[in-house]
């Protein structure tokens, strides 16, 4: 559902898929042994939304974490990223909007958690 949209926009876009390839883009956990640079992609939360006559959608936070054993790549990453994601609309989804960053070190690496949220309004 939302994932498999996710991970479209993310691969739809030829300025990250140039830094990060498709096959180093992962739900939840990268393959053990996948080289840097890579991406996860994890749903955080998800609340439904009611009216009075049913269900009225889903407000969804989702979060794209980059990860590069350079620096400088990594705000590359990030940036095409949110150029990716970022006030975009999809099936079913209403406009995308960035909620929150986060950067720091890795064990052997850095990385970049950028959150997001979305309205969805349906899963057909």
């Amino acid at each position: 559902m939302i994932g498999a949209t996710i991970k479209s926009l993310l691969v739809a876009n030829a300025g990250l898929t140039a830094l990060v390839p498709e096959a180093s883009i992962f739900p939840y956990v990268a393959n053990p042994d996948t080289p840097y640079p890579l991406i996860t992609y994890t749903v955080d939360a998800l609340k439904p939304e009611y009216t009075k006559t049913g269900w009225a959608g889903d407000v969804c936070n989702f979060s794209v974490t980059s990860w590069s054993a350079d620096f400088a790549n990594l705000q590359l990453i990030s940036a095409q990223v949110r150029l990716a994601l970022d006030l975009k609309k999809s099936t079913g989804l209403l406009r995308i909007t960035l909620i929150g960053f986060q950067e720091g070190p890795g064990e052997d690496s850095f990385f970049a958690k950028l959150s997001f949220q979305v309205k969805v309004n349906s899963y057909s």
